[in-house]
């Protein structure tokens, strides 16, 4: 370990950058959670990453290097072995004058500098990078996936056109095991948060779903497809002979970083074959921090009055993959202290939280959001998550536990948050008991931020005005529109980090509505979601649309993807 707990926490209170209150904060959540205060003060934004390693760096005398936008050459690469570089996290990044440079996160490693002097057969200059610049820059030394994948397909083609070897034991196959082993190496590499293997008429293509879009990434030959799928059965606990019905599963893996996923496998018959969809969840949610989530200022401090009530109800809407699972566990996250009993019911779990008793559904063996809800309240919980209120028993029991002094957490499928009301209203809870218990509703959505690497000001931008006028009909929202829209745009042209497509990273568009007394009689009134929206726009409530042309005059995203998502 480059640097402690204490190091880092006495680095930081002498830069000044970070206020007291907020450094012992990060100190605990670290401790609690078991990570490195590193990652804490990033991922609540405290400090930035180049920000707090050129701090790292220059208590050792070193020089910071900030491996995230450096594409280290193959030759370099070569200087040092994979394997070695791989478990002692070290990077050659350059030759200055006949001397490699060389990053590492603990340059206090004596033992890998002399290995590195030795494999190189030059002198050796240290530089420092963080942890995820150095997970970053190993991904060179694995190549294209078109290049791993060449003599595994020539391999896995020949077994399986044999035609003679049962299904299962080609599944076992090592060409086939250590196919679908990069397939998903690559996946995590990319941050991909899907894996789609899609039969065709001739081929088979994989996708990966990056910042909410599809790419395509490899094509394969039909005739290694089932023995694919077998193998992602295998691992997921499915039925290899059932091939005409839907199955899912889930299983687990670990890269060769060390970093651990949950899987959820999802094996769908179609007319070309069976389609097979991996969705890619870390085991660990570590950053829990508003900020990170895309909450501007104003929306932070409204959160944080609703999350620390002792009691009441959070609502988070919108369709699904907008974000709102996220939103919940961080909101868990920040509230999860050693005195409080945090419970949830999921359908699925999908990141994990220290020591927050999360259980998930299982409709087969009975156990359902209702019945668990019911379960967790005889476990002396001080907050509950839902993972979605779908039902009218579920709505009631949410209802009434918010009565009874928790805080209820939940989800619904809502276009906006005061579509939240009527919504409630029409699973059959009462009017009088949901304007008691209701403290805030969050609508939300996911943007792709504009690449920071390849941004620039649009040569012709579009006349938004007119457009945005026959859109929006609320007067109230087309006049803070008017007052938001920017004069310039900024785009991406794309390159080689962000593929090409001038985005990279999500943020969140959000629309969050208070509920104060006015807003409590309106409910008791089941007045129509139009006036309620009124209302809160009348008292300061930003609709998503609103938020999201905020943040592309603020230059973190484009209006064709606000108006992409904003308008769905």
């Amino acid at each position: 370990m480059a640097f402690s707990l204490e190091e880092v926490k006495q680095l930081a209170e002498k830069s000044g950058k970070v206020n007291p209150v907020d450094l012992a904060e990060a100190v605990n959540a670290a401790v609690h959670l078991q990570v490195q205060l590193e990652e804490v003060l990033v991922g609540r934004r405290l400090m930035g990453e180049e920000e707090l390693g050129g701090i790292l760096a220059a208590s050792r005398g070193l020089e910071y290097v900030d491996l995230k936008t450096v594409e280290v050459p193959q030759e370099v690469l070569k200087l040092i072995p994979e394997e070695f570089a791989m478990t002692r996290h070290v990077v050659p990044v350059r030759i200055e004058a006949g001397v490699l440079v060389v990053a590492m996160e603990d340059p206090t490693d004596l033992e890998a500098v002399e290995f590195a002097k030795k494999q190189a057969g030059r002198e050796v200059r240290l530089v420092y990078a963080d942890k995820r610049g150095i997970q970053r820059a190993l991904r060179g030394y694995k190549g294209s996936l078109q290049e791993e994948f060449t003599q595994l397909v020539e391999e896995s083609v020949v077994k399986t056109s044999v035609g003679q070897t049962p299904i299962g034991e080609l599944a076992k196959d090592v060409s086939i095991v250590k196919a679908i082993d990069t397939l998903l190496e690559f996946a995590i590499l990319e941050d991909a948060s899907d894996v789609h293997l899609e039969p065709l008429v001739n081929e088979v293509v994989v996708r990966y779903r990056i910042d909410g879009v599809l790419h395509d990434v490899l094509t394969l030959p039909l005739e290694i497809h089932p023995a694919l799928v077998a193998r992602i059965k295998i691992l997921a606990n499915l039925k290899l002979d059932e091939t005409r019905l839907p199955q899912d599963g889930e299983t687990e893996f670990k890269s060769e970083e060390g970093k651990k996923v949950s899987l959820r496998v999802s094996v769908l018959p179609t007319v070309q074959g069976e389609k097979v969809v991996l969705r890619v969840l870390e085991e660990v949610l570590q950053h829990f921090s508003l900020m990170s989530l895309g909450l501007n200022a104003k929306q932070m401090e409204v959160m944080g009055r609703s999350m620390v009530k002792p009691h009441g109800m959070i609502l988070v809407t919108g369709p699904t993959g907008s974000g709102k699972t996220t939103t919940l566990y961080t909101i868990l996250g920040l509230l999860n202290m050693a005195g409080v009993n945090i419970s949830t019911v999921e359908d699925p779990v999908e990141n994990r939280i220290r020591r927050v008793n999360q259980t998930q559904v299982n409709p087969r063996a009975g156990y359902t959001f209702a019945n668990g809800l019911r379960s967790l309240l005889r476990q002396d919980p001080d907050i509950i998550m839902v993972g979605e209120i779908r039902d009218e028993e579920t709505a009631k029991i949410a209802v009434n536990a918010a009565m009874t002094g928790h805080l209820v957490l939940s989800t619904l499928h809502t276009n906006d948050a005061p579509g939240a009301i009527p919504r409630m209203l029409d699973l059959g809870v009462e009017p009088f008991l949901l304007a008691s218990t209701l403290e805030l509703v969050v609508a939300q959505r996911l943007v792709r931020k504009i690449c920071p690497f390849c941004k620039k000001v649009a040569g012709q931008v579009r006349d938004w005005a007119v457009e945005l006028k026959r859109i929006i009909e609320n007067e109230t929202e087309l006049a803070q529109v008017m007052g938001l829209l920017p004069v310039s745009e900024v785009k991406g042209e794309g390159e080689w980090r962000c593929h090409h497509s001038g985005y990279k990273g999500r943020t969140g568009l959000f629309e969050m509505m208070m509920i104060d007394d006015e807003m409590r009689e309106l409910i008791t009134g089941r007045t129509t979601a139009v006036q309620i929206k009124e209302a809160a726009m009348q008292k300061g409530m930003q609709t998503i649309l609103v938020d999201g042309i905020g943040k592309v005059k603020e230059q973190i995203t484009t209006m064709d993807e606000v108006l992409r998502v904003s308008l769905t």
